[in-house]
């Protein structure tokens, strides 16, 4: 069950060659009206399987070449707002940027921090 690509060529040499024997496949003792669609309906969602999974990288790879354009933009608009605001970083935050508020500690104070760690 976990190489679904080795089990469906299993089902299909096993049908065919129940087929070529005929009468005197010993597998005639299976219901082959129910086990041969089992057969076809698993291996046209396999290939159902196959194409969705194609697609699906397809899209990912649109989406990745979108978002590579989007990135661009919205550093140039980073800059440009940054450019606008220089003296007042924290504007970017209604943009939707994230502001790190960075304060510089006086000598002092960073002796005391470093006591504390």
């Amino acid at each position: 069950m976990r190489n679904a690509k080795s089990l469906l060529n299993l089902a299909k040499q096993v049908r065919y060659k129940h087929m070529t024997d005929g009468d005197a496949s010993p597998l005639k003792v299976l219901n082959w009206t129910v086990v041969g669609p089992i057969i076809d309906q698993a291996l046209a969602t396999d290939e159902k399987a196959d194409e969705l999974k194609r697609e699906k990288l397809k899209m990912f790879q649109q989406r990745n070449q979108q978002l590579q354009q989007l990135t661009d933009v919205l550093r140039d608009s980073r800059d440009i707002l940054t450019g606008v605001y220089s003296k007042q970083m924290k504007v970017l935050g209604e943009w939707g940027f994230d502001v790190l508020d960075n304060r510089v500690a006086s000598p002092e104070n960073a002796e005391a921090t470093q006591a504390k760690v």
